[in-house]
């Protein structure tokens, strides 16, 4: 990857990190891989966003699907991993 992909490649993931609803799924992807029901459970929008939101992470490469039986379980993508703990570390992250 040359040097103007790459930076094509961090706008997107950046761009699709720009919405609060994607940063608390980050978040909630952040520890541990978590089926979309769970997802559902700890966030406030309905399924059809969940799904909007998971997809457009999805193709900017944020996070990863597996298929579990009938199920979809995410995760966050290996190599972000340490910018998301980088940003959770910040203390503005867990003020209100």
């Amino acid at each position: 990857m040359d040097d103007q992909q790459r930076r094509i490649h961090w706008a997107e993931v950046f761009a699709a990190l720009a919405s609060e609803a994607r940063l608390h799924i980050v978040e909630l992807l952040s520890k541990e891989a978590v089926q979309c029901q769970e997802i559902l459970g700890q966030i406030e929008l309905s399924q059809p966003a969940v799904s909007y939101h998971l997809a457009k992470l999805e193709r900017a490469g944020v996070l990863e699907k597996d298929r579990q039986g009938t199920r979809n379980c995410y995760r966050l993508h290996e190599a972000l991993r340490p910018l998301v703990r980088t940003i959770m570390k910040e203390e503005s992250w867990n003020t209100q």
